[in-house]
């Protein structure tokens, strides 16, 4: 998607995890980071205004409008079949990881890794992550 274009992403079905990710469409080792995004926007939660940095503390991503209700996620991994295997799954379940992999595929493209992403999810199916000061 070209700079300056926006994106909207809409929840159909409104109690369903979305978790986004974007990437450099010329370098795909370059990718949005929770990591290097939270140290600059000051919080954990983000919220309309806030500004998401590359793995190269680049902006990639604006967060122009909010409507839904629940909370941001940036510290849980993406789920993936390890976790529903963790969780006692049998055989496949589907999940956000392959998901990325799939329609990436679709589009010619191989992610080099899975990134941490950033998730908006429905106030029952993400609680608010604890954190405490190590102070």
């Amino acid at each position: 998607m070209p700079r300056g274009h926006t994106l909207k992403l809409i929840n159909t079905h409104g109690t369903q995890v979305v978790d986004t990710w974007a990437f450099n469409a010329a370098d795909l080792h370059e990718f949005m980071s929770m990591e290097h995004t939270r140290p600059h926007i000051g919080h954990i939660y983000p919220k309309v205004g806030d500004i998401m940095y590359s793995n190269k503390r680049r902006p990639i991503i604006t967060i122009i409008e909010d409507s839904s209700p629940g909370v941001h996620d940036t510290i849980i991994a993406a789920c993936d079949r390890y976790r529903y295997k963790f969780l006692g799954v049998e055989g496949y379940h589907d999940n956000c990881t392959d998901n990325l992999f799939s329609g990436m595929a679709e589009l010619g493209l191989t992610p080099p890794e899975v990134p941490s992403r950033e998730a908006r999810c429905p106030p029952a199916e993400c609680p608010q992550t604890p954190m405490a000061s190590p102070l």
